[in-house]
């Protein structure tokens, strides 16, 4: 049946690969969907395995559907009994079978915050004074509350003991009673969460060797894709199923491993070969998707890591001049030359929106862009709704202070910043609708040290309204006593101060993108209007696949898997691309990896984008343009 395939060799070897484990090295653009389901099909035709005997596994249930419907297309099969699904999925299917479990014992992601938001609010006295979040505002609680909740998930996924965990989110104390709280809770509510799924089905198999013997036998062969994502815990499952004939094929690409944070360690498939010595491995090293320009530009930044099976990818498409790096002034001449590079592209006949992405590391760096494609009329969508960095207290406190030294209009403002830092000004003497200075002191004339800080808080904001946006953040800070006060606090709390001052920092950075306060003012008023705009047109263009024609705006971890005919790259600057965040040398080959993983999308063009340094900016460009 394979005579008349378009192949090449190595992809033939991994098709027509018979009992046993085998390890793929699939490179991007490499085929590597056309070689899973063509050597389904090759065990069931040729190799003549019964088809409810395969399981396929993939990360995500789009990808098990794309794969399921691939394999239909080219069996000519209306239904056929492979089994296609997700590991959750999967291990949900074995826990369905002892259990009884049902759709109504899964937790859903809100009720998860709830239900930690309530053990966090009943907390033993004991442990209360452990709690940083004490005096924080509730817009602050959801950040904490989804640190806790991914690195419960750690635990789990690693098949850890809390107590072996090091929080960087709360105290060890604290994290452990945590745990054991939700544990609890879930338990009492005959609940489930999605981790909880992979570490019952371990526990079941491990307990009852006659229902492990029962799934061994239903599922004789196992495939997984994108294998370079799994995590510890995962793996240890799909090694009890395996047995005893260990026909595991594994196909995946070690440097596009991108989920450090959810728990996965590429270490995994680095070390396949020692765990199965007798396996066969192939690489499918002949990239199909991008010009040879892309292809070599990408192959010289991934070389850098040293944590790698070392490999060579090629193609034999053409060298076209594909991979363009700009330097810009601003994000806000980034943002314009973006769209003035996307207007010239649609002047090309047959061009189309959608043959253009622009991948950023983080979602908060897409505002600029979104805001100048909507004043330019260029249709965009977005996945989702990036988290809006202006909503959280230390972001509410600068703009009421910004906002008071213009316009002294709003009560609610004054109340946010009258006592950051202290000040010793009692609500009770604050006029509930717009106020003079001098009534201000006239309800505190009883208290002259209260009057002083009055005093020297309206010279503070008369200051603030002339100097522009970053001097102005910077004067709060340094000059009112901003970061003193957020130190008192946190020093207050027993936690370190170092990432309430970072985002300091980052809004700061944000800062000087703009001429005026009113100017940043504004564009913070509508961030949120923006990012809704945009999600709201893809809700309306893409509720049907490929119906919307627009210009695809995404991180660079939800791109993995996708691919477009134009890449760009924007904000290719230290601190974003590698993040402010990866400090050790493990972090900074995962944020190459991502990197490599980003420009790998791009088949015909690729534009990489960084902000010069520039005056009262430390912007410089990142170290993998360097090593491209």
């Amino acid at each position: 049946m394979h005579n008349d395939l378009n192949v090449n060799e190595a992809q033939y070897a991994a098709i027509t690969h018979g009992d046993g484990a085998m390890l793929v090295l699939a490179g991007p653009g490499s085929g590597k969907t056309f070689v899973i389901t063509r050597r389904i099909q090759y065990l069931i035709e040729e190799h003549h395995v019964k088809p409810e005997d395969i399981l396929v596994i993939t990360f995500t249930k789009a990808a098990a559907m794309e794969m399921q419907e691939r394999f239909l297309q080219i069996s000519n099969q209306k239904g056929c009994p492979v089994q296609f699904g997700t590991f959750h999925a999967t291990f949900f299917q074995i826990l369905k079978h002892t259990y009884k479990f049902s759709a109504e014992n899964i937790i859903r992601e809100g009720d998860k915050y709830q239900l930690i938001a309530q053990i966090l609010a009943a907390l033993p006295p004991e442990l209360e004074s452990q709690d940083e979040a004490q005096d924080m505002e509730q817009d602050a609680d959801n950040d904490r509350i989804q640190r806790l909740l991914s690195e419960i998930s750690k635990v789990k996924n690693n098949g850890m003991e809390p107590q072996e965990f090091e929080s960087e989110t709360v105290s060890q104390e604290l994290f452990l009673y945590l745990y054991q709280a939700y544990k609890k809770e879930m338990n009492r509510r005959r609940l489930i969460d999605f981790d909880d799924m992979v570490l019952l089905c371990r526990d079941l198999l491990l307990a009852r060797p006659e229902t492990l013997r029962l799934w061994q036998e239903r599922f004789r062969y196992i495939l997984i894709d994108e294998f370079q994502d799994i995590c510890p815990l995962q793996y240890e499952v799909v090694r009890l199923l395996a047995k005893p004939r260990d026909n595991l094929f594994i196909v995946g690409d070690d440097d596009q491993a991108i989920y450090g944070f959810r728990g996965s360690k590429p270490e995994i498939m680095l070390n396949f070969q020692k765990d199965y010595p007798n396996a066969k491995q192939v690489l499918l090293n002949v990239n199909y998707r991008s010009r040879r320009d892309i292809v070599e530009t990408a192959g010289r930044l991934i070389a850098h890591n040293k944590t790698r099976f070392s490999k060579q990818v090629e193609t034999n498409n053409p060298m076209t001049g594909g991979v363009k790096i700009y330097p810009f002034s601003s994000k806000q001449q980034q943002a314009k030359n973006t769209a003035l590079l996307i207007r010239q592209y649609m002047e090309q006949e047959g061009a189309r929106y959608s043959d253009i992405a622009i991948l950023y590391r983080t979602g908060s760096h897409m505002v600029n862009t979104a805001q100048c494609l909507i004043q330019e009329g260029i249709p965009f969508q977005m996945k989702e709704k990036p988290k809006n960095i202006y909503k959280s207290p230390i972001a509410l406190d600068l703009t009421a202070y910004l906002r008071y030294a213009l316009y002294e209009d709003s009560v609610s403002d004054f109340f946010r910043i009258m006592n950051s830092p202290v000040r010793y000004i009692r609500r009770s003497s604050v006029p509930l609708k717009p106020f003079s200075m001098q009534e201000l002191l006239n309800a505190c004339r009883q208290e002259d040290y209260v009057v002083r800080n009055i005093v020297q808080l309206y010279d503070d904001l008369h200051f603030i309204k002339g100097l522009s946006p970053y001097a102005a953040v910077n004067f709060i800070r340094k000059g009112a006593g901003y970061d003193g006060h957020i130190q008192k606090q946190c020093q207050k709390r027993g936690v370190d101060s170092k990432e309430k001052l970072a985002e300091l920092d980052a809004l700061q950075e944000l800062a000087k993108e703009f001429e005026t306060i009113e100017e940043w003012l504004s564009h913070i008023a509508c961030y949120d209007a923006v990012l809704q705009n945009a999600v709201s047109q893809n809700a309306a263009s893409g509720s049907k696949k490929d119906t919307g024609d627009a210009v695809s705006l995404v991180t660079m971890h939800a791109s993995k898997g996708l691919e477009w005919k134009v890449v760009i790259l924007p904000d290719v600057n230290e601190g974003v691309v590698p993040h402010k965040k990866a400090v050790t040398d493990a972090e900074l080959e995962e944020e190459r990896r991502m990197f490599y993983v980003a420009m790998t999308r791009a088949k015909e063009m690729l534009f990489l984008f960084y902000i010069e340094e520039k005056e009262a900016g430390n912007f410089l460009p990142s170290r993998f343009l360097n090593e491209l």
